[in-house]
């Protein structure tokens, strides 16, 4: 068995979204009328990699509309920002890795992510595969796997969740940082 036929493609859609002021998964532009979120999707859909979509309780409704219910999983975990649909996510598929994609990544492209993916599958033995520029590390796109989200969950909930963020998660030595090659594929849209 193949480490890719553990591996889950999650799409956060659940953020808040104020600086774009209104719901960046379900936008179209110009370049294309498929909404961003199933756009992420069909990034990871030419690997077969299942995707799942992150989205708040407020959201259930609208993405209904255009996403399977079926592939939605609402935010449920209570932490904050995007560990609340890392975390959620994990909740319903504890023995998955996770690859982790925010809805508004538009210019990540497939080279960047055939690097993350080789390296998920040849070197084996680390926590988290995420991409490093300069002093910083960049968790999406990013993979996660099952057991070092269960390890990670169950220390913060011994010590506290309150001060927790999806950037201590990479803060550990069973990191492995990939040297990002495009600036350009991390690149988010918050505004129009």
């Amino acid at each position: 068995m193949s480490r890719m036929d553990n591996l889950l493609g999650v799409v956060l859609c659940g953020g808040e979204s104020r600086r774009m002021g209104q719901d960046k998964g379900l936008l179209t532009d110009g370049d294309s009328p498929i909404p961003w979120a199933l756009r992420m999707a069909h990034k990871l859909q030419a690997w077969n990699i299942p995707v799942w979509f992150s989205i708040n309780a407020r959201q259930q409704a609208a993405y209904s509309a255009v996403i399977s219910s079926e592939q939605l999983i609402i935010d449920s975990i209570g932490l904050p920002g995007p560990l609340n649909g890392l975390f959620s996510v994990h909740a319903r598929f504890p023995g998955k890795d996770l690859l982790l994609l925010a809805c508004d990544m538009l210019d990540l492209d497939e080279p960047t992510l055939a690097v993350l993916l080789a390296a998920y599958q040849e070197k084996e033995g680390y926590d988290f595969y995420v991409f490093r520029e300069g002093a910083f590390t960049q968790p999406f796109a990013g993979i996660y796997t099952a057991a070092g989200l269960a390890t990670v969950y169950r220390l913060a909930r011994a010590g506290g969740l309150d001060n927790f963020r999806l950037r201590s998660l990479l803060d550990g030595d069973r990191v492995l940082e990939i040297p990002v090659t495009n600036g350009e594929a991390f690149r988010n849209y918050n505004a129009l």
